[in-house]
């Protein structure tokens, strides 16, 4: 006699097709987000460089800033969207739950503390970069998740 081991990818039952089209979306735009993410430092790097061709002039630092803080707010869009998609698909509690932790970090951390690292502390401008690291981490794993794991249609 054999008995059966069941994983989760044999476990998991067949769901409807618009569930499994949310699931494909949800995959693909978390890719983006993680590219998007991996971009932000690079738009991070740019501004640094942009304003130090312009020490003391805040308005020239701001503007060299430009490109990360528009790429900030298309990424926390993105956390929205794939809350949704995490919500519509059902596949686990993971797409709807680290959806919402990465909106948070990218909406309220980030600015708290990329404003005080430039007001009070250069220390808190390196948590700003860890924390940046995290949201990329979370992207990551969004993705990754739904390529090992996807729904099938049923």
């Amino acid at each position: 006699m054999s008995s059966a081991i069941t994983t989760p990818s044999t476990a998991s039952k067949p769901v409807a097709g618009w569930r499994v089209v949310c699931d494909v979306i949800f995959k693909w735009l978390a890719l983006l987000g993680l590219v998007l993410g991996l971009l932000q430092v690079a738009f991070a790097a740019l501004g640094f460089w942009g304003a130090e061709e312009k020490p003391g002039d805040q308005a020239w630092g701001m503007a060299a800033f430009e490109p990360h803080a528009i790429n900030g707010m298309i990424l926390y869009g993105l956390a929205v969207v794939l809350l949704i998609l995490g919500v519509l698909s059902r596949a686990n509690w993971k797409v709807w739950v680290l959806p919402i932790v990465l909106f948070l970090l990218l909406y309220f951390v980030q600015g708290l503390l990329v404003g005080l690292g430039f007001g009070v502390s250069k220390w808190y401008g390196f948590l700003h970069a860890v924390d940046g690291v995290l949201i990329i981490a979370g992207f990551a794993w969004l993705y990754f998740d739904r390529m090992r794991h996807p729904l099938k249609k049923g």
